[in-house]
């Protein structure tokens, strides 16, 4: 036989013996994986632990560096009475002056959050206002005033910082009052400003007419006429005091506004504050040495002595900040007692949670429960839950998302940076009504009951109405920040009550048979 021929053979016999080795490895798998499914070695099953909570009045939070403003009046039969007033600066704009100035009007000028809609039977323009809750039919108190407060943008007490603002601060002056009515509420029509222009003098073809002036994006928008002896003696008198020759020497002169909203029902409104304007109409005297069109209409270009309409916009997009002022002896349920005097040993029945320096819930997870007892039996978690039920479906003015983070430390949930997601968004129920709010913390009670030595402390948890900045922005974002702008609020049931659908934390896992 040939060497070649023996090599073939060779060739085959090992080609043979690695594809039997192959097919005998496959059949040991196959047996192994059987044997752990027919042995019933591992097993799921759910545990369902009691969740002490209770609710807690939170008194400030911060209103400096946000773009959501709330304004108005608001009136809730759990939660009493809120009120928010906004003070801010207004940024350095240019004015023209000359010797013959002459002021048509002032507006302060704050657009609402609002949705188009298709346009009226009769042509018009047809909107729906958002962020807006309250009685919107009541009318309340609004006033405008000087601010004789300057607003700082660093820390007086650490200038290397930038100084916070918070909503329980009230020692801003107000000096002059601008404007004042009592018969305020939000208007979904107020989209066109009309300029009374004053009469000059016979030649000019725009005196005493109304100037109806509509922004290139039209959007509903509060309007109101600021006093003009104030802007005439405090802005057009001051050419040559520098006032307007620099940013800085103008917000130190005229340190800004302050909004007020008073009354004991109504609406409150989020409003864009940043967007605002304090536009003053006025009109300046020309001569044919600056005239380069025809301004009184007589066919040529000498128009001598002729006013021409002019404006300068002052935008409320400075330093602001905002007060919230509570009264909860409105409540029908003497809601400030259950903050002051809650039940902390065994729950209570509902929860109160409203954003806006309202209220939060707490919760005390495994109180009286051996947790090195748990962790000897080495749970393999699975998902774990917190779940809470809204206690009256009918009440649709509640918040879309509620955050859970940790009371002790004011820090993120470990979920909230590992996955980034601890959900917290409400989920319906029959008929689309409210039904309750869920929270995933399966990393965080994993680490709890870990049996390695290394496990974590458990804490007290916090719920609260959600804001955007609430959410981390990286695995480092652990602190939790202090705002909170939306007043919506939420009743939830607590652990102290029969109902079926109280508070609970279940944890789901895998155990080991």
């Amino acid at each position: 036989m040939s060497t070649k021929t023996v090599n073939s053979i060779k060739y085959i016999g090992l080609v043979t013996l690695v594809l039997f080795s192959v097919i005998a490895c496959e059949k040991d798998f196959e047996n192994v994986g059987v044997g752990l499914v027919d042995n019933n070695l591992f097993s799921p099953d759910v545990e369902t632990f009691e969740v002490i909570a209770y609710s807690e009045r939170v008194n400030k939070s911060r209103v400096d560096g946000i773009t959501n403003r709330l304004l108005g009046v608001y009136n809730h039969k759990n939660f009493g009475l809120l009120k928010s007033s906004y003070i801010g600066q207004l940024s350095f704009a240019t004015l023209e002056f000359t010797n013959d100035m002459s002021i048509d009007t002032i507006i302060l000028d704050i657009p609402y959050y609002a949705t188009k809609l298709e346009k009226n039977s009769n042509g018009t323009p047809n909107f729906e206002l958002d962020s807006i809750i309250g009685n919107k039919e009541v009318e309340f108190s609004l006033k405008v005033y000087e601010l004789g407060t300057f607003l700082n943008s660093l820390d007086p007490a650490d200038p290397s910082k930038r100084k916070k603002y918070y909503s329980d601060e009230f020692d801003y002056i107000r000096k002059t009052l601008l404007y004042s009515t009592n018969e305020f509420k939000p208007n979904k029509n107020d989209t066109l400003l009309e300029v009374k222009r004053k009469f000059i003098d016979g030649k000019l073809n725009t005196s005493g007419k109304i100037d109806s002036i509509k922004k290139e994006n039209l959007l509903p928008s509060i309007k109101i006429p600021l006093d003009e002896n104030f802007f005439k003696n405090h802005f057009l008198n001051q050419e040559n005091s520098g006032v307007f020759d620099s940013d800085d020497n103008f917000k130190n002169y005229f340190r800004g506004l302050v909004i007020d909203a008073d009354g004991t029902d109504g609406a409150i409104m989020q409003l864009a504050m940043s967007k605002a304007t304090v536009t003053i109409y006025y009109n300046n005297l020309t001569d044919e040495t600056t005239t380069t069109g025809d301004l009184n209409g007589d066919g040529d270009t000498d128009d001598k002595d002729v006013k021409t309409n002019q404006s300068a916009t002052f935008s409320l997009n400075g330093i602001g900040t905002s007060q919230y002022t509570r009264d909860y002896t409105t409540s029908e349920i003497d809601i400030l007692n259950k903050f002051n005097n809650p039940d902390k040993v065994n729950g209570e029945e509902k929860l109160y949670v409203q954003g806006a320096a309202g209220s939060i819930a707490i919760l005390d997870l495994f109180k009286g429960v051996d947790l090195n007892e748990i962790r000897e039996k080495n749970w393999l978690i699975n998902e774990a839950s917190l779940t809470l039920y809204v206690d009256n479906p009918s009440d649709t003015i509640i918040p879309n998302k509620l955050y859970l983070y940790k009371y002790d430390y004011n820090s993120q949930i470990l979920d909230a940076t590992t996955e980034g997601f601890i959900d917290g968004n409400l989920k319906r129920g029959e008929d689309n009504k409210p039904e309750k709010y869920e929270f995933l913390i399966t990393d965080y009670i994993s680490e709890v009951l870990k049996n390695d030595g290394e496990a974590l402390d458990i804490n007290k948890l916090a719920i609260k109405a959600y804001n955007v900045r609430d959410k981390p922005y990286n695995v480092l974002d652990t602190l939790m920040r202090d705002y909170s702008w939306d007043a919506k609020g939420v009743v939830l049931k607590g652990n102290n009550t029969t109902n079926a659908n109280r508070l609970k934390l279940e944890i789901f896992y895998t155990k080991s048979n």
